[in-house]
């Protein structure tokens, strides 16, 4: 979803040891020649097909919004070439069934068949935009007027518009002033980010922290009878509740929705709740800033603006739930396992090449280059490649709690010190039913932070990782990986693995244009790939995996007690 993290938010003893370890603190058995063979395999254009796999995931399976045909279909693509490069187990593993019977909360898939929309009055232009995921179309071609309608409450909405809304387009917002780019929308880690990143300053007594100050807490609870609008939960994690004010639209014949983002230039962010119902909910659109605001300024000139559209989006009923796993077997550690992952669906704005095509298509091909180097494996590298991601990390989750061991729900009570979960050594407070295989799992490495090359690694406040991950990351240095975070970072699929005791790590990223253009945006297609990146970030992967599968140790735990820092966002 979002993505990279940029402060390091450990204890400022904790990053200062870390940034000192000496480069041989451990005495890591580093198989060059078979790292050779790699890089062969990887950094090669020639030999590489990140690139060819992204844009099968891109350009011909298309959007992979969860639920969808479109993730069924690239994921049996997906499942095809993994086992045409000799891959064992290739599947669409399905999601653990729901005792609910909710299909783990996507009861409706969901597609956009056919977009169209422009203004007609007082002139013609077209209107660039993209239909919120699970609303409904139109009836065909429909005509109505423009109007301004910012009421933020089902009260207010009531008293102002009954029956003035019928067959009317509705904007929720003023339109958003639109910043120039002042900075380049690119970029990459300058050498002294990433030395912020691994050693941040200390605090100085009596200068204010801003960071300390967090967030601003939650939000005040309602006031009694007012009932606020809201856009639903769902689009970006946790638990997907109706928008109360949809039914009201619906009531009063609305045409649809508007809405924009405030970054302009053409882009506009898309995303959806999977909870709409339509039966009483409109079709709602997201559209560029500079059509929001041309219309918004007719309006509040007092002259009419008429827009027509025709929208076809079609539900399917309890779509089917997956995973896509592939593994290649170890040898004399096959029982063990080392994994490789990214999430697998996307938005549908555009074709997810950046979120996450770019991870997908990287751990695929690092699957691909550990099988075509011929390098030994003494452990299982296995591949996850996750759906539901963008609906709150949903099926790595329902991976990790099948195979591994479940974590407390979220804000839930964590489990009594005397669970027999905590009878074994790194099994944080709180998770059950561990499973055998919890004890052999060696390390996850994710992909979830755009196309820009790999830098490093973010510890995860796993200390310990440190002068492993030096030694590891030498053999790259040359193509700029150099530093280490060991704080957290957050919003991707090794939060599943770390939240049971499992080693799990996200790579640090150039953010490249990942923030400001393509991020869930209508922009995110295959030209924004990097390949040169594509290609260092499979390649590390794959060496990565190599490393743990062949360690004579699995990677070592962190400590049940955490570090006192704080973390930050990283993918979805």
């Amino acid at each position: 979803m979002r993505k990279p993290f940029y402060g390091a938010l450990a204890v400022t003893f904790a990053a200062a040891l870390t940034a000192s370890l000496p480069l041989r603190a451990f005495t890591e058995s580093i198989d060059y020649d078979s790292i050779n063979k790699i890089k062969q395999q990887g950094l090669v254009a020639s030999n590489s097909k990140v690139m060819d796999t992204l844009s099968y995931l891109t350009d011909v399976a298309g959007p992979r919004l969860t639920g969808s045909p479109n993730i069924e279909k690239a994921g049996q693509w997906a499942v095809k070439q993994l086992s045409d490069w000799g891959l064992t187990g290739a599947a669409l593993e399905p999601w653990p069934a729901d005792a609910t019977g909710g299909n783990n909360g996507f009861p409706r898939g969901w597609s956009n068949d056919k977009f169209y929309m422009a203004a007609v009055a007082p002139d013609a232009f077209p209107i660039v935009g993209t239909p919120t995921a699970w609303t409904p179309g139109t009836t065909g071609l429909v005509r109505g007027n423009a109007m301004m309608v910012t009421e933020n409450t089902l009260e207010e909405l009531k008293a102002k518009y009954t029956g003035k809304l019928k067959g009317a387009w509705i904007l929720r917002t003023p339109p958003p002033d639109v910043a120039a780019y002042w900075t380049a929308p690119a970029k990459r880690y300058t050498r002294e980010e990433l030395d912020a990143m691994e050693s941040p300053a200390y605090p100085e007594f009596g200068v204010a922290n801003p960071a300390a100050a967090g967030r601003g807490g939650a939000p005040a609870a309602p006031a009694p009878g007012v009932t606020p609008c809201n856009a639903g939960r769902g689009g970006g994690g946790g638990a997907a509740t109706p928008n109360p004010c949809d039914a009201f639209f619906k009531a009063e014949g609305v045409a649809g929705v508007l809405s924009t983002a405030p970054r302009g230039h053409g882009i506009y962010t898309i995303g959806g709740n999977r909870a709409t119902d339509p039966a009483t909910s409109v079709a709602q659109v997201a559209i560029t800033a500079e059509h929001y605001g041309r219309i918004a300024r007719l309006l509040a000139k007092n002259l009419p603006v008429t827009l027509e559209a025709d929208i076809k989006n079609t539900y399917t009923a309890n779509p089917p739930m997956f995973n896509v796993v592939a593994e290649i077997k170890g040898t004399d550690k096959a029982d063990e396992i080392v994994m490789l992952g990214g999430h697998f669906d996307s938005w549908h704005a555009s074709t997810g090449a950046t979120d996450n095509a770019a991870g997908s298509a990287a751990m695929m091909e690092a699957m691909r280059i550990l099988k075509q180097s011929g390098v030994t494996l003494r452990r299982t590298v296995r591949l996850g490649l996750w759906t539901g991601e963008e609906q709150g990390i949903i099926g790595s989750r329902l991976y990790v709690n099948a195979h591994f061991a479940t974590a407390p729900a979220r804000g839930g009570a964590p489990a009594a010190a005397s669970s027999p979960a905590q009878t074994l050594p790194g099994v944080p407070a709180g998770v059950t039913m561990v499973t055998p295989a919890w004890s052999k799992f060696a390390a996850y490495f994710n992909i979830d932070n755009g196309t820009g090359a790999i830098r490093g690694v973010y510890l995860q406040q796993n200390q310990a990782m440190a002068p492993i991950f030096r030694e590891w990351m030498e053999p790259f240095k040359s193509i700029g990986m150099t530093h280490l975070n060991v704080g957290n970072t957050g919003g991707t699929d090794h939060l599943s693995f770390d939240a049971v005791g499992l080693p799990g790590f996200q790579f640090i990223q150039d953010a490249v244009e990942y923030g400001t253009m393509t991020h869930h945006t209508n922009l995110d297609s295959y030209e924004r790939a990097q390949p040169e990146d594509m290609r260092r970030n499979a390649t590390i992967a794959a060496a990565f995996a190599f490393l743990a599968a062949n360690r004579d140790e699995k990677l070592p735990h962190k400590p049940v007690t955490a570090l006192p820092a704080g973390g930050g966002r990283g993918g979805n």
